[in-house]
């Protein structure tokens, strides 16, 4: 894999979750004391704690592909519904939304965008919402980045394994035969 995309992976989960850590812990000591906050505030940090490890396990092992892999993944949706709210980023936020909104009788609908970097998180329940359905365009852009890489990767790997295999010397030996030994030398 490239350097390039490698780092951009990494710096983008590690610093993303690390910037969303601290805003969480902030979060919890300005907060009202209440178990449903406390509880969405838990949940923030599991996810940013989730995001930060998958980076650092990519950083330390490239080949560990798959935690980093869903912590894109729960990133890419933005959710905005009556009654549900999901929406999370950590590193860049790069949002393309269907949004429809009602006024009396009237319905409008449009496209909304919303990019910033940082960190964020919004989960409720049961609370008046505009509908908006979307997705993390920075997000989408890092996941299909890492899907590329691993691809290109295997190619790689591939194609070296089956040059290899080509130059190889193949040595005849007789089922009978034992290859020598270093040891007896």
């Amino acid at each position: 894999m490239r350097r390039w995309p490698r780092l951009t992976l990494i710096g983008t989960t590690v610093v993303g979750g690390l910037l969303g850590i601290a805003v969480t812990l902030r979060a919890f000591f300005r907060s009202e004391p209440g178990f449903g906050t406390f509880a969405l505030l838990g949940c923030a940090l599991l996810g940013f704690v989730y995001i930060t490890a998958a980076g650092l396990l990519y950083w330390r092992d490239p080949r560990q592909v798959q935690p980093l892999t869903w912590a894109l993944a729960i990133q890419v949706p933005w959710i905005s519904l009556p009654g549900f709210v999901y929406k999370f980023a950590a590193g860049a936020v790069g949002s393309i939304a269907l949004v429809v909104t009602k006024e009396g009788d009237t319905l409008s609908a449009g496209l909304h965008t919303y990019w910033h970097a940082g960190s964020s998180f919004e989960l409720r329940f049961l609370q008046d919402a505009q509908w908006e359905l979307g997705v993390n365009v920075a997000a989408l852009l890092l996941f299909v980045l890492l899907q590329r890489s691993i691809h290109l990767t295997a190619d790689a790997v591939k194609a070296h394994s089956s040059t290899a295999d080509a130059k190889a010397p193949v040595l005849p030996i007789h089922p009978d035969q034992t290859l020598p030994s270093r040891d007896n030398e």
